[in-house]
């Protein structure tokens, strides 16, 4: 087990949130290996926290799918498999595609400027962990005003996990995202929804070819 965490300065974030975000991290950067046991009074004594905490963050880490937790042996790394990884990103380009184009039937200046506001924190972050927030906030403003609720519920449990926090798995692909980010907005203020549901669409497929390309490498 790897016991190269700590916990860094995220005012506004809880200890079990934070806790959960080291982990996190650690399991999609390989730090921990599928199959391998989260053991709480080990984590406890690396972050120098208590129990609780931990408990907590591996509730939430169950909750969003990266571990399962078994009989006599507690929490456990869950491996995601390609086929799994393609279909959620399959899923997610056509379902937030969808979203979106419904979303975009309310649009206003004050959602445009949230945007702009978010690609410049973008811009300006050094931190993969500060990014990924932003990029999650960027895509939940996209969709925000999309009325149809079972759509969103579907994309909601897409986005449980893995998906979201691609950027720590593919760092030299934040560049592009930026740059699809800023043509999406762009769109938006030149009234052409159907080029910003191409970008969409474009943008989360690529980002999957990219993640399931690095994880075959490693294979």
């Amino acid at each position: 087990m790897s016991m190269n965490l700590k916990l860094d300065a995220h005012d506004l974030e809880t200890i079990p949130v934070k806790i959960c975000r080291v982990l996190r991290e650690a399991i999609i950067k390989g730090e921990f290996q599928p199959g391998e046991r989260l053991i709480q009074d080990e984590l406890a004594k690396s972050l120098g926290v208590s129990r609780m905490p931990i408990r907590e963050a591996i509730k939430q880490l169950e909750a969003e799918g990266y571990v399962t937790l078994e009989p006599h042996k507690g929490a456990v790394v869950r491996e995601f498999s390609l086929k799994e990884l393609e279909e959620l990103y399959f899923l997610r380009s056509k379902f937030e595609t969808l979203a979106v184009k419904e979303s975009l039937k309310f649009i206003n200046s004050n959602i445009i400027q949230k945007l702009e506001k978010l690609i410049e924190e973008m811009d300006q972050t050094k931190e993969i962990s500060k990014f990924v927030e932003l990029n999650i906030m960027f895509h939940n403003l996209l969709i925000k005003d999309c009325p149809w609720e079972k759509l969103n519920s579907f994309i909601k449990n897409l986005w449980t996990g893995f998906p979201q926090q691609t950027p720590h798995l593919l760092p030299d692909q934040i560049e592009v995202s930026k740059q699809e980010h800023k043509a999406m907005v762009e769109a938006i203020k030149n009234d052409d929804h159907q080029l910003v549901c191409d970008i969409l669409e474009k943008h989360i497929t690529r980002a999957g070819n990219q993640v399931l390309e690095n994880i075959k490498n490693k294979e």
